[in-house]
């Protein structure tokens, strides 16, 4: 099995589509395939899936660019039809902790318990028999008409994620743990800012906000009335690289509003956990690509901050990536290769 086990990691997001997949070579793991296309503007809403044709027909179309080894993948959800909740039980004997997590987590969840689909992990459990876990809880709905579009692409979703796990499976991957210290990883895609503060191999707390890179585009297309696409184009670094000074300026505020975004959820966990403090913060999604943006979150958070890289442990070939192209894709390929991690480790 050693040489030939491969992963697929897939990350269906609100502006586009990621797969990965994964060769395992000895200890370690290998890219062998990393491809997106581009979603048009309104087909996921809020995170949901608004037009599921469109999204069947582009996962179709990137997997019949990719010779993938395997169907089977790992996907995952993000946004408010997830409940992500740390909870501690008191319960004397294992065997009823799940009736008693599920009993306790009705209180949390803002649907009815018949639409959610509900799954928990243990992290510790003392003496007294009071056992931390952490609850994730999903609509069913949502669950559904992704798991549809993955099957009707001709794929199987063996595994259901989450995007703040697959964060963390990629860091734990790729950066040694220090005990002493956290770590915040956030992920700034199209339409959320996603924030996850790892200690001791645990998502000690995490956060999910409606701001994402949309808003700059958006405030781009206002500011200077152009289409979606130019004002996209103009985000990500302009035409021959030339950018307009009302560009630039709208990205510094909007890379302040990320970084103010960030602080506050930090803040938060300092003020609420009695966690280590945190040490770094990472940067990934295709919205950290926005030049400069490390520095203007640096500035705010006040803590050390750069990009993600998710190939400091999985090894590839330069021949077919080359160190430039990693470069570029490393902040919207860290999600789904966190997914391939753990497709790996099933």
């Amino acid at each position: 099995m050693g040489g030939s086990q491969r992963s697929v990691g897939l990350s269906i997001g609100s502006s586009s589509i990621k797969l990965v997949e994964l060769q395992k070579v000895g200890k370690g793991w290998r890219l062998l395939h990393f491809g997106i296309v581009q979603l048009p503007e309104d087909v996921i809403v809020n995170r949901e899936i608004a037009n599921p044709i469109s999204v069947v027909d582009n996962l179709k179309t990137l997997v019949s660019q990719i010779k993938l080894g395997t169907k089977n993948v790992c996907t995952s959800l993000s946004g408010t039809s997830l409940i992500i909740k740390r909870m501690t039980v008191d319960v004397p004997k294992l065997r009823d902790l799940q009736a008693q997590v599920f009993w306790e987590a009705e209180q949390y969840l803002p649907f009815d318990v018949s639409e959610v689909v509900m799954d928990f992990q243990m992290i510790s459990r003392s003496k007294d028999n009071k056992t931390d876990v952490i609850l994730v809880a999903v609509k069913k709905s949502v669950l559904d008409s992704y798991m549809a579009c993955v099957e009707d692409s001709g794929l199987r979703a063996k595994i259901v994620d989450v995007d703040f796990f697959a964060l963390q499976n990629l860091y734990e991957a790729n950066y040694p743990l220090n005990p002493s210290e956290a770590v915040a990883i956030v992920d700034i895609g199209a339409s959320s800012l996603k924030l996850a503060i790892l200690h001791g191999g645990v998502p000690i707390f995490t956060k999910d906000s409606a701001l994402g890179g949309r808003n700059l585009t958006a405030e781009i297309q206002k500011h200077l009335n152009l289409s979606y696409a130019d004002a996209e184009t103009l985000k990500m670094g302009g035409v021959a690289g030339t950018m307009p000074q009302e560009v630039s300026d709208l990205m510094h505020l909007m890379a302040e509003n990320f970084g103010t975004e960030i602080k506050r959820g930090i803040d938060f966990y300092n003020a609420s956990s009695s966690g280590a403090p945190v040490s770094c913060v990472l940067l990934a999604g295709g919205s950290a690509r926005i030049p400069g943006l490390a520095k203007n979150v640096e500035d705010v958070v006040r803590v050390p901050t750069q990009l993600i890289n998710p190939f400091n442990s999985i090894s590839y070939d330069p021949a077919i990536f080359a160190p430039d192209y990693l470069q570029a894709i490393a902040p919207i390929a860290a999600i789904p290769i966190g997914l391939a991690l753990r497709a790996g480790s099933a």
